[in-house]
């Protein structure tokens, strides 16, 4: 009976495309073959050739996928491991609606969105996976800096930061944070004492020394934030960090600081297609829950 009800489900794609489930599967014995040779392959016009193979097999291969979500995660793996940013958004759109799969599937997004510099939907991944693990401080933390970044939320965000902090108040990326939205307050001052708790070579990352710049430039100690400028300057730091950098060197030379609209994705470099554990590791940002 089961079967049966399968070979019903899949009724009317054998009408709209004369395939029958046999036929599908047969595509994807195919296709899972095709791979395989591919992943042999060292020569970029094959790899190029099996993307394009890929994107010309996808809809029927999701046809094939139907009710089926390992295969689907298979399929959204491929993708992102083969740099397709379109389908590999698609797939794990979908999967990060199915309970078994979200945390994997949002993951994936986060890379996704932020190796794009989509911050909005990058902001709305993380409010899911915040909504999903509200007590992972790495992605409240990053949450908080991404919404006071970008302006979104910023009280909610003040609170998450302050949230954080309390409960993890020697992890960089709590400290880093709880500190910016205090500066975002017009509390620089203490924000700087947050920052002073932390061990001096913890500001010389790249990521947490634009804040530490920033801080430090709001009450015009320029001097001082000279350190972390050329270290930030030094990179990487992340499109929505270098604008409020800087915003605030501009306010120091008297020139009116820019206007903060998200900033428009760039091209999308290959992301790992491994997923990440939730942790507080230290900064550079590599998944939705590490710092900054």
């Amino acid at each position: 009976e089961r079967g049966r009800a399968s070979l019903a489900s899949r009724a009317p794609y054998v009408r709209s495309t004369g395939l029958t489930p046999i036929d599908y599967r047969r595509r994807d014995v195919l296709a899972e073959a095709a791979f395989r040779r591919a992943e042999a392959a060292t020569l970029s016009p094959r790899v190029a050739a099996a993307q394009a193979w890929y994107r010309n097999r996808s809809g029927a291969a999701l046809h094939a996928a139907a009710d089926q979500p390992q295969k689907e995660i298979n399929l959204a793996r491929l993708a992102t491991k083969w740099n397709l940013p379109i389908e590999s958004e698609a797939l794990w759109s979908r999967l990060s609606h199915i309970a078994a799969c979200r945390r994997e599937a949002l993951d994936a997004l986060y890379k996704l969105y932020r190796a794009n510099n989509d911050l909005k939907k990058l902001y709305d991944v993380l409010q899911r996976l915040h909504d999903a693990s509200p007590n992972e401080i790495g992605i409240t933390a990053n949450l908080a800096r991404l919404g006071l970044n970008i302006d979104q939320n910023t009280k909610q965000s003040q609170e998450l930061a302050r949230q954080a902090y309390e409960r993890a108040p020697d992890d960089v990326s709590c400290a880093v944070t709880y500190a910016f939205s205090l500066y975002a307050q017009g509390r620089t001052t203490e924000g700087l004492e947050i920052l002073q708790k932390l061990p001096p070579e913890a500001l010389h990352e790249s990521h947490a020394a634009v804040y530490a710049a920033v801080l430090l430039l709001d009450v015009n100690q320029t001097d001082g934030a000279k350190e972390y400028i050329q270290v930030a300057k030094r990179g990487p730091i992340y499109a929505e960090e270098k604008r409020v950098l800087e915003d605030e060197l501009a306010k120091i030379a008297g020139v009116s600081p820019s206007p903060t609209p998200l900033p428009s994705p760039s091209p999308t470099p290959t992301p790992s297609a491994t997923s990440t554990s939730a942790s507080t590791t230290p900064i550079p940002e590599v998944s939705a829950s590490a710092t900054p």
